[in-house]
């Protein structure tokens, strides 16, 4: 999970510190910061954002003015109020935002709002292939992989093989490491000896005894399915509405 996130705000010192904050969240992408609303609309007008921290005094139109505009040509965006008044917090409620912040922001407060930021983002990224290159270790370097690419990952004895629709390398990283790195973009470990990204996934199937599983990816593959995974993938992929058999 990636969300594109847009920074507006008319005190560069707030936006320096908010942007240095973020940075402990890994799916938060900040794409630009803008000290103005006219600058945010410029902006919004050629390029996508998925979030927008938006203080509610900024100089040239207000930010509840900017977060109605956002809310009538940008419906799918999310908004997060930031302002040095409490009672401003009242007037944007007509505005459905996400959240609201009260400066100077307390990073344990940041932190709750970022977690309702990942459950407003999560159905999305689970069923939306992720637009993201990552850098694999492979024997003598690095390899470049587009994550939406890869249909699976499979250990088999020391070696592990990223998967993709086209081809198949080694990876020299571990599979706790690869865990790591691949979970924000809605990878999941279905086996001991495989990860699957949730959007390639199209049905779980069970044998008649219910004694094993096989996950069927989009190409027609299937890889298997541990006992154990089984009811936490199922909750998973029935919010998304894939059924299983």
């Amino acid at each position: 999970m990636e969300i594109r996130t847009l920074l507006v705000d008319d005190d560069q010192q707030a936006i320096d510190l908010l942007s240095a904050d973020l940075t402990s969240f890994p799916f938060i992408r900040i794409i630009q910061t803008v000290n103005s609303g006219k600058a945010a609309l410029d902006y919004l007008r050629s390029h996508e954002a998925d979030l927008v921290f938006l203080d509610i005094e900024i100089g040239d139109i207000t930010g509840l003015e900017l977060a109605g505009h956002i809310r009538s040509a940008y419906p799918s965006m999310k908004v997060i109020f930031v302002t040095g008044h409490a009672g401003f917090a009242l007037d944007g409620y007509d505005y459905r935002p996400l959240d609201f912040l009260i400066k100077p922001i307390n990073f344990f407060r940041l932190e709750k709002t970022m977690a309702a930021v990942e459950q407003a983002f999560g159905e999305r990224a689970r069923t939306a292939p992720p637009d993201r290159k990552i850098g694999m270790k492979v024997a003598g370097g690095i390899r470049i992989v587009n994550v939406a690419d890869i249909l699976y990952i499979e250990k088999s004895g020391r070696k592990i093989s990223i998967v993709t629709g086209q081809t198949a390398f080694l990876s020299s990283d571990s599979m706790k490491e690869i865990e790591a790195m691949f979970e924000p973009f809605g990878f999941y470990r279905a086996h001991q000896s495989f990860i699957v990204p949730l959007h390639q996934i199209v049905s779980v199937e069970a044998d008649s005894a219910s004694r094993s599983y096989a996950i069927e990816l989009t190409n027609g593959h299937k890889i298997p399915l541990s006992r154990s995974k089984y009811s936490e993938l199922q909750q998973m992929l029935e919010a998304d509405g894939i059924h299983i058999l």
